[in-house]
């Protein structure tokens, strides 16, 4: 039996796509989500670092 061993890449060199549940991109609409929250919005009421909380941690 051969056991497959995944492949682990340092940084995103030869990494095209991937899934995530942190960020989602709605290219139709052309809106980008972290954490359920849009970019637009984080962007207006939230400073650098509450942003980098809620992607690390989850919540804000």
């Amino acid at each position: 039996m051969t056991e497959e061993k995944a492949t682990l890449y340092r940084g995103l060199r030869e990494v095209y796509i991937d899934r995530t549940t942190s960020s989602y991109i709605d290219g139709k609409l052309g809106k980008l989500y972290y954490r359920g929250f849009s970019i637009d919005d984080l962007a207006e009421n939230c400073s650098f670092e509450e942003i980098i909380y809620l992607v690390m941690i989850g919540e804000l």
